[in-house]
């Protein structure tokens, strides 16, 4: 893993564009249900934790742009508070005992407080449960999970994500305006997330002229959506809309630019830098701002707030939005994405006193 000191983090951190030290006093707009009367998160002052607590921050990979962001929701304000953390990537959603192993070691160094978007929604119920009993408290970052100790969440929930995207496609394509055939790369199956997204997207388009003739599920590594994607083009020679999860839609770019492919429609229900732009030139209808990045600021704030008996929005869900050619030069970048030239860190190191 790579270490970054506390002298050379501060540099790095001054030298990135957007949000760093100046966004010291965030807030994020929640979704308000029955598990929270909450509308707008606001994060502790800066400087008001006592200890130099230590978290434990688990993702399942780094592999997309999706994580590094997280990455660097986690870095800015573990840093606007002064606490350190181990960021861990395990090596996929089937690496279950890797994200364990990873959560167990930081744990058993010190860890505090464990943060885990997790890569199975029950495979680490086990670990969760132990941890509760050692008053180490978990902490879901967004993926879900089914177990009823954790101590706090703040999740996305993507039945909303799916719902946003659904919901675009079914305004473009309403009944009558032709029929369109479209293939949904789901991600992983049995992943919480996924299976939320499908339903959110398929009750969003229902009486439009959106016809879901195929749910694909696999890796989100690029390399297997771009195979998925290249077997479906064969598969339905007449299919028009591509959606799915962001490194799909990444590769569904490169196939169409390749094989110059004019006539198919692309959505992503969560965002990456190289989406983003593809909606900017055009290439890509649309994708769903899920703020992604404030997602790791609450999430830390939640932790250190457990840590110091202060926490008062268990569940913070945040808001779902469209993110297309009318506004993706307006939208607030600094709650989705990282600064493009960031690469992840790994070690965050609480200032010495």
């Amino acid at each position: 893993m790579r270490k970054v000191s506390g002298i050379a983090l501060s540099v790095l951190l001054a030298t990135q564009a957007g949000m760093v030290f100046a966004a010291d006093d965030w807030t994020a707009n929640l979704m308000v249900d029955e598990k929270n009367p909450t509308a707008v998160y606001k994060p502790l002052p800066k400087g008001a934790v006592t200890k130099p607590w230590h978290l434990c921050v688990a993702f399942p990979h780094m592999k997309d742009a999706y994580y590094v962001a997280k990455d660097y929701g986690v870095l800015i304000e573990a840093r606007r508070q002064g606490v350190s953390a181990t960021v861990m990537a395990a090596n996929g959603y089937d690496d279950i005992a890797g994200q364990i192993q990873q959560i167990e070691d930081c744990v058993a160094a010190g860890g505090n407080a464990v943060l885990v978007n997790a890569v199975s929604k029950s495979g680490l119920n086990g670990l969760i449960d132990e941890l509760a009993k050692k008053k180490v408290p978990v902490l879901d970052l967004g993926n879900g999970v089914t177990s009823d100790k954790i101590a706090a969440a703040a999740l996305a929930q993507y039945y909303y994500a799916g719902a946003t995207a659904g919901k675009y496609l079914a305004e473009t394509f309403p009944a009558g305006s032709g029929k369109k055939k479209m293939v949904w790369l789901a991600g992983p199956a049995g992943s919480q997330w996924v299976e939320d997204a499908v339903k959110g997207m398929k009750e969003s388009i229902a009486g439009s002229d959106v016809e879901l003739i195929k749910v694909i599920y696999g890796d989100t590594g690029k390399a297997t959506q771009m195979k998925l994607i290249e077997d479906a083009l064969q598969t339905y020679p007449d299919l028009t809309i591509i959606g799915g999860v962001a490194p799909a839609i990444e590769g569904a770019m490169e196939i169409v630019k390749e094989k110059n492919i004019k006539d198919k429609k692309l959505i992503a229900f969560y965002s990456t830098p190289p989406i983003e732009q593809a909606v900017r030139d055009g290439i890509v209808m649309a994708t769903v701002n899920d703020n992604n990045l404030l997602g790791s600021r609450i999430s830390v704030d939640q932790a250190i707030r457990l840590l110091e008996g202060k926490l008062e929005v268990k569940v913070a869900s945040r808001k779902f939005s469209i993110i297309d050619g009318k506004n993706v030069n307006t939208y607030d970048r600094t709650t989705l994405l990282a600064p493009n030239d960031f690469k992840p860190v790994f070690k965050i190191d609480a200032p010495k006193k």
